[in-house]
């Protein structure tokens, strides 16, 4: 448990998704695509740049704005590397790079120290100067930036790029406050991410992923 989780157990788990397991996925998926090499590159780089694009847009247009608006100044630093990523990613995205794989090699330290600047600076700022109810009302507003056909390929994307113990808090905290009927499609666009030993697993341990899904 880090000690993010053990001062504040509530308010870490409002945070985590967006500043913890996505970051885990992001790195774990690049680190994937780099041991691929070219045949992989080709193949997954681009649903990876699309799904970074996606998560740097909500921070830079919901998380961030909210967290300036109380502590101005604190995610200027993270506004900067997002750009610098964003270009290098589009650069690779585009085939401008001359040697794709020292590229992808500098994107992996460009993002790594970006996402740790984060988790080290900008999640502990949401802890400090928001409430959990109002970081997941916030959390709640992601589907207003979203496509269902985004979220139909970010889903599984995530899941296979987390571990299990991560699926199960990722899993919780999706299920909470969910319509019911929207709780089958979520279910679908989580399963498809996963074996079926796997799927079997995360429903033991999150029962409220059990409803029926559509075919």
């Amino acid at each position: 448990m880090t000690d993010l989780q053990k001062v504040d157990p509530e308010k870490y788990a409002a945070v985590a998704d967006n500043f913890v397991y996505v970051h885990r996925a992001l790195r774990r998926d690049l680190d994937r695509i780099i041991e691929g090499g070219e045949e992989l590159f080709q193949s997954d780089f681009p649903r990876f740049a699309r799904i970074l694009e996606k998560h740097s847009e909500l921070e830079d247009q919901l998380f961030f704005p909210a967290l300036e608006e109380r502590v101005p100044g604190v995610t200027r630093e993270s506004e900067d590397q997002h750009q610098q990523v964003e270009t290098l990613v589009a650069d690779l995205a585009t085939g401008k790079c001359s040697d794709t794989a020292k590229s992808l090699l500098q994107l992996r330290e460009l993002l790594h120290s970006h996402l740790e600047e984060e988790e080290q600076k900008v999640m502990p700022a949401m802890m400090d100067h928001f409430e959990a109810a109002e970081i997941w009302a916030l959390d709640g507003r992601i589907m207003e930036f979203c496509s269902a056909e985004f979220m139909q390929e970010m889903l599984p994307w995530w899941f296979q790029h987390i571990d299990v113990e991560d699926r199960i808090c990722v899993a919780q905290n999706m299920t909470v406050g969910v319509p019911a009927d929207f709780l089958p499609v979520l279910c679908q666009w989580i399963a498809a991410g996963l074996a079926e030993s796997e799927w079997l697993e995360l429903v033991e341990k999150v029962p409220e992923l059990n409803p029926p899904i559509p075919s």
